[in-house]
């Protein structure tokens, strides 16, 4: 998904789906950045360990930050919800 295409998938989806999947996103490359940069400063750290930490690491940071942020993302939906109601009444 994402590009300038807009597939049959991203049409279909809610905008709520679409800010979950956005954050989820977002969360998920703030998860890989800091690995990259781990293995850049510490790269005998990253030696040291299985393949499997770095996939580790960006999950933890992933869910951390979903798990974190998970109130303002679901108050900006709650607002969201409200605009579209006035919209249409």
């Amino acid at each position: 998904m994402g590009g300038l295409v807009i597939t049959p998938e991203e049409r279909a989806e809610t905008q709520e789906q679409r800010a979950r999947r956005l954050f989820d996103e977002m969360a998920r490359n703030i998860g890989r950045e800091a690995v990259r940069h781990l293995k850049m400063m510490y790269p005998a750290g990253f030696e040291a360990v299985p393949k499997t930490a770095e996939t580790s690491l960006v999950n933890h940071i992933r869910n951390d930050i979903n798990w974190r942020m998970r109130p303002l993302l679901m108050a900006m939906i709650a607002m969201h919800r409200e605009w579209e109601e006035e919209v249409a009444s």
